[in-house]
């Protein structure tokens, strides 16, 4: 069983067949590079498993401040082949003394002590130059901005000291103006109050800006080319409108007609605003399926079947998915069945599935994520009992959790005690209704159930106990349940169950998504 669980998880590197030795690369800078609105998602997506990626970048930190704060010592004390340093957001004037530097004195001696420092600690030093602010002039190109003067004295130092430099600003302008302001916005981020983030990056520009620098790494450093991952070709896309008026007028019509997809090549599904009353099945044939919406708010895929009605649990979906590498953003899935029946909304069998910005909505089984690896970021999730649901490994970041009735959030299904699956929610909030009083974190499907909170925060909703055995107290010898951090009325430690664990940070760190979900593909999820 373990040897089939691995072979299944197996997902093959492309284009390379002769031995590589292993690569260390540091990553320093600030909020746009870091993993969750930069760049270095999509960097560390362009290499192979060889190339290890270690991204120190922080919020808010310049040139001065970084160092400053002690951020540049663990960068030296990894001994990497390769320090990348990108920094220039935060050195602008009116950042604050302890951040702002001067372009033509503070800063280029501060990226000049960064590179002899990488040079003397045996690392090749790379500079970057900040990527554009994607603010646009009426003629339709980038406004030049105080980023300008930092990009240029980059670019002066590279020659004067003879170190490489990816200019990515040159690289992100051309790219924003190819693209059109509308074009562009599809790269940035977008705020809580829904607005669009013109310096930060959203998971399309975090993958293409990524891949960008990592080809052009390659590029100016011939050693590293043979550990680039094969490109895909280009996206097949569609575009589903409920009146039919692109052609498309369902998703399943969409998902069965659609141009097929090469090798690596994904296919797009573009969902106008509207509400798709339909069922879904995407197919094991169809891997890399993208759902895109604007706004989850107003693009709903929505049914009402009951598993009385469909004959079990598994029958009842409103969205199936069988196909690899399926993602979603933007995008309702909903079972409206209610009370009196389990009901599933969304049923994911798809490795390396990713949902972003996703509502999920139902009642009992709302969400049956099945087999594989799945990484949810920014969903809401709503149910009443074992909302939750399955054997896969999956985690749930910046999520929140919002529970209908009295019941319980999750039930993991493992049956084997090693084997790598598990629910993982991190930086969740937990929410009820507000008569909603009783509700346990979860309980056991299976015997080896793993479910795993890490600063998340939880309502007064959440009983003080915690966890339940469903019923059988041999559970409470198998069950892992585990948290660390959690805050909120529903963060009682000193009363959960006994059975339970309270995490140390180093019990928890093999939680952290790039660890729990990496997989022997190593696999990242782009955020």
């Amino acid at each position: 069983m373990k040897l089939r669980y691995a072979a299944l998880l197996l997902v093959p590197l492309l284009g390379r067949a002769e031995y590589l030795p292993p690569v260390k690369v540091v990553l320093v800078g600030d909020s746009t590079v870091n993993d969750g609105g930069g760049w270095a998602p999509g960097f560390r997506a362009g290499f192979s498993k060889e190339v290890e990626i270690i991204n120190l970048a922080l919020n808010g930190r310049s040139s001065k401040s970084f160092r400053n704060e002690g951020a540049w010592a663990p960068a030296l004390a990894a001994h990497p082949a390769y320090i990348l340093i990108q920094f220039g957001h935060n050195d602008n004037p009116g950042k604050g003394p302890e951040r702002e530097t001067d372009p033509a004195t503070t800063y280029r001696q501060n990226m000049t002590r960064y590179v002899e420092e990488a040079r003397v600690a045996g690392a090749r030093p790379v500079l970057v130059t900040s990527i554009v602010r994607r603010v646009f002039t009426p003629e339709g190109k980038i406004r030049a901005d105080a980023l300008v003067p930092y990009a240029e004295a980059v670019r002066k130092l590279g020659a004067e000291l003879k170190v490489p430099v990816i200019d990515l600003y040159t690289l992100t302008r051309d790219q924003a103006e190819k693209a059109g302001e509308d074009g562009a916005a599809g790269l940035g981020a977008r705020l809580p109050d829904g607005k669009l983030d013109t310096t930060h990056l959203g998971p399309k520009g975090q993958l293409e800006i990524g891949l960008m620098a990592a080809r052009e790494l390659a590029r100016l450093e011939p050693s590293l080319r043979p550990y680039l991952r094969s490109q895909a070709p280009p996206p097949v896309h569609v575009v589903v409108s409920a009146d039919g008026s692109t052609g498309y007028k369902t998703v399943q019509y969409a998902i069965d007609h659609a141009p097929p997809v090469t090798a690596g090549q994904r296919l797009i599904i573009e969902l106008k605003p509207g509400t798709y009353r339909e069922r879904v099945m995407v197919p094991q044939d169809r891997p890399r399926v993208t759902l895109l919406g604007t706004d989850a708010a107003t693009t709903r895929i929505t049914y009402d079947m009951s598993a009385k009605s469909a004959g079990g649990t598994f029958f009842s979906a409103t969205v199936e998915v069988q196909g690899a590498e399926f993602e979603a953003e933007n995008i309702t899935f909903e079972n409206t069945f209610g009370t009196g029946s389990q009901a599933v909304a969304l049923s994911l069998h798809s490795d390396r599935a990713v949902l972003r910005r996703c509502r999920l909505i139902g009642w009992q089984d709302t969400l049956y994520t099945a087999w594989g690896r799945h990484y949810f970021r920014d969903c809401y999730i709503e149910g009443h009992v074992d909302f939750i649901f399955g054997n896969s490994a999956a985690v749930f970041d910046h999520c929140e959790i919002h529970s209908r009735g009295d019941g319980y959030i999750t039930a993991h299904s493992r049956t084997i005690a090693d084997a790598p699956t598990g629910f993982v929610f991190q930086h969740c909030r937990l929410t009820g209704e507000n008569s909603v009083r009783n509700v346990y974190l979860g309980r056991p499907w299976r015997p080896y159930a793993r479910v795993v909170f890490v600063n998340c925060e939880m309502g007064d909703h959440i009983r003080p106990e915690g966890w339940e055995n469903w019923l059988n107290p041999e559970n409470e010898r198998t069950a892992w349940y585990g948290e660390a951090g959690s805050t909120g009325p529903g963060a009682r430690p000193d009363q959960r169950v006994k059975w339970s664990r309270q995490l140390t940070p180093a019990e928890a760190a093999p939680f952290a998504p790039a660890a729990f979900l990496r997989g022997i593909d190593l696999w990242v999820p782009v955020y």
